[in-house]
């Protein structure tokens, strides 16, 4: 492989990489900006078709507070990611003591650290696992309320989209 192809083919990998995200950025917004089919019944021109889709979305935008070009809504700032208090280290320097306190009264405090290390440990793993499980609900949550509210706000611009030019002489499908 040449030091040319070489340079073009990481130049490549690195406009995919830049790309990617904008991607899934165009797909998100094509779901919110599809037109709904208008048919003119009144004999309507291309041209007064266009003057009148232009205006009937500028007012369905101004009604419904939705536009699908620029698909946005107020859910709320997205949740912060929070670190995990609980850890398996943790609870095995927690069981720990606690086992070599329980260790002594029995007369073997090392043992019954050695015991309390790994229970604690095994149970630290467990609530930090329970922890990270809560932090991926509260985001899953948070983006189904804002995939609601954008279909919310679609569904609202479209009526409004729709009465406007039905108001003009168009059926709209």
């Amino acid at each position: 492989m040449t030091a040319r192809s070489r340079h073009l083919a990481w130049l490549l990998c690195g406009a995919l990489v830049v790309g990617a995200p904008g991607l899934a950025g165009a797909q998100y917004s094509a779901r919110y900006s599809a037109q709904p089919y208008v048919y003119p019944e009144r004999g309507q021109s291309a041209q007064q078709q266009e003057f009148d889709r232009g205006q009937c979305y500028s007012w369905a935008v101004e009604q419904s507070g939705f536009d699908p070009v620029n698909p946005q809504v107020a859910v709320g700032p997205r949740p912060q990611y929070q670190e995990p208090t609980a850890g398996p280290l943790r609870g095995a320097a927690g069981g720990a003591a606690l086992g070599a306190v329980g260790g002594a009264i029995g007369g073997s405090p090392g043992t019954g650290a050695a015991v309390g290390a790994g229970v604690g440990f095994l149970f630290g793993g467990m609530r930090r696992a329970r922890q990270e499980e809560e932090q991926r609900q509260i985001q899953q949550q948070y983006e189904m309320q804002q995939d609601s509210m954008l279909g919310q706000g679609k569904a609202n611009y479209d009526r409004a989209f729709a009465a406007c030019m039905v108001g003009r002489g168009y059926t709209v499908r």
